[in-house]
């Protein structure tokens, strides 16, 4: 089961800090000595929005622990100024990062030899207590992994609880035209159903979600990630515009982000703005993370806000042979959230070779392809994390130190800090005690805990090099939120229009990004 760590993956603008922590730290990584008598090891740190005072405690912890390294940081609000030197041997005094996703493995240090020990005090490699499933997510394409998060947000939508009572939404929508028809009674309890900030915000994780249910897993995996047809040619234009579940999402959001669905100015605000909007006002959905809790602490508190399973997508009908229409969608994403949160079992259902829910016959792959559509995640763990320069002085403390974070005695420094979901088991199987967090958390927590497949974005270590080196990404850069809820009608586009104008463009480029391959 996964646990709590901290959630290291904060999206938001905070004043630009510079800091340091354990010590003097003036530059240099040759051998100078810190308050414990160990050698250096400096950090940069990329502070989005989770604040310093968790790392601070866990640096502390770990010099007081032992007295060969010393460990000390510097932090920035810029992820460009906390990376502006990386890759710069001579003039870079890191000795470990903790940042966005870079992608030039070139001057990193692999990490395997660190997840094949067992942390002190541990009785599991940190292997073994990694989610099987996120150690894929950073597989680099030469087997490689490179970079280490301990913590992560699972991004999806959330919810005034306390606004969907007011409205009689006594069952969250389970399927897409079910969140249709939430919003509808949202308006009629005059709330706006739906706010978000310029250019859509955080709908890239819920489209993908949605891409992955229809297409599925192995699809989204094996062939559209790595843009590999069937011939194995890679990258691939026609897996590029092959009408697949990515139009379904477009359809999908058009279905709900109308002009009345959606709060007047959300194409304009920025994220800060909408979020304070989203505590204070009649609001009833954003697309956001567990990050929202923290990154808005000074604004209000998130006590009404839950975060929902995604509704699965009512046109994966499409792939189905013995459902068809969305009640019967409806009832079989029920029994399957049944059998999911213990309330009944797979024997319940089952008939013969298949599944009978309310009189209807379901055939096992239905079953199986709708539970692992209500099942998928999207993480952020992957967005950042803790690497090591390969030319580092003091590459041996930056892994002792990475050892101790991912350790069982790290994980409870940390956890006393932040209530958030991860992909980190603690190795004595312990439960964390969540007694203090509140119904928002623990809500984050389950979506997490839920993943049966986890996906990230296009940009995770094994995509194409179209995908991974940011030439395009799986919209083809299209910005197309805005036109989906366009107050002025001539500005409106169609999910038609959108998917022609994403093809188009695949089209256009695709020789000319070639170019940049070779």
């Amino acid at each position: 089961m996964m646990k709590k760590v901290v959630a290291l993956l904060m999206a938001g603008l905070m004043v630009v800090s510079m800091v340091g922590c354990g010590g003097d730290k003036t530059g240099g990584n040759g051998g100078k000595k810190g308050n414990n008598g160990g050698t250096e090891v400096e950090l940069k740190y990329w502070n989005s929005g989770n604040g310093t005072e968790w790392l601070e405690r866990i640096i502390d912890e770990f010099n007081e622990k032992q007295s060969d390294w010393y460990v000390t940081y510097t932090a920035s609000a810029s992820s460009d100024a906390v990376l502006a030197a990386y890759g710069q041997s001579d003039i870079d005094t890191a000795d470990l990062y903790l940042t966005p996703a870079a992608y030039d493995f070139s001057f990193m240090e692999p990490l395997e030899s660190i997840l094949d020990e067992t942390a002190i005090g541990d009785s599991k490699t940190l292997r073994e207590k990694f989610s099987p499933q996120y150690l894929e997510l950073e597989t680099a394409p030469d087997g490689h992994i490179y970079t280490l998060t301990s913590g992560g947000s699972s991004p999806g939508i959330v919810y005034n609880k306390k606004l969907f009572d007011e409205a009689g939404i006594e069952v969250l929508p389970r399927t897409t035209k079910e969140l249709a028809v939430v919003c509808d009674e949202l308006l009629g309890a005059d709330i706006t159903p739906w706010a978000h900030f310029q250019n859509g915000g955080y709908y890239d994780r819920l489209r993908t979600i949605w891409q992955v249910q229809y297409d599925g897993y192995d699809y989204y995996n094996n062939t559209f990630i790595p843009l590999k047809d069937a011939s194995g040619n890679s990258p691939s234009l026609e897996v590029l515009t092959n009408k697949d579940g990515r139009y379904q999402a477009i359809v999908a959001l058009e279905e709900v982000l109308t002009t009345e669905n959606v709060l007047p100015g959300s194409n304009s605000y920025d994220h800060i703005t909408v979020q304070t909007m989203l505590l204070k006002e009649r609001i009833g959905m954003m697309v956001n993370g567990a990050w929202l809790g923290t990154e808005m602490a000074s604004v209000g508190d998130v006590d009404d806000f839950r975060m929902m399973k995604t509704p699965v997508i009512s046109s994966i009908t499409d792939k189905l042979t013995t459902v068809s229409g969305d009640s019967a969608l409806r009832k079989l994403v029920s029994a399957i959230d049944a059998v999911t949160d213990g309330e009944k079992t797979e024997a319940d259902y089952q008939s013969g070779e298949g599944y009978e829910i309310d009189g209807q016959q379901v055939s096992k792959e239905d079953w199986d392809y709708v539970r692992a559509a209500r099942n998928t995640i999207y993480t952020d763990a992957t967005a950042s994390g803790y690497f090591i320069p390969n030319y580092s002085a003091e590459k041996e403390g930056a892994k002792e130190f990475l050892r101790f974070i991912f350790s069982d005695a790290g994980m409870e420094v940390q956890q006393q800090d932040s209530h958030g979901a991860s992909f980190l088991a603690y190795s004595d199987g312990r439960e964390i005690d969540t007694s203090d967090w509140n119904e928002f958390e623990k809500s984050a927590m389950e979506l997490t805990n839920s993943g049966e497949n986890i996906v990230t974005s296009v940009y995770r270590k094994s995509a194409s090099k179209l995908f991974s080196m940011g030439i395009t990404d799986d919209f083809a850069r299209v910005v197309f939120i805005p036109y989906l809820c366009a107050t002025n009608e001539t500005d409106k586009k169609s999910a038609d229009e959108i998917w022609d104008e994403i093809v188009e463009k695949y089209e256009s480029f695709y020789d000319s990004w070639m170019q940049q391959l070779k």
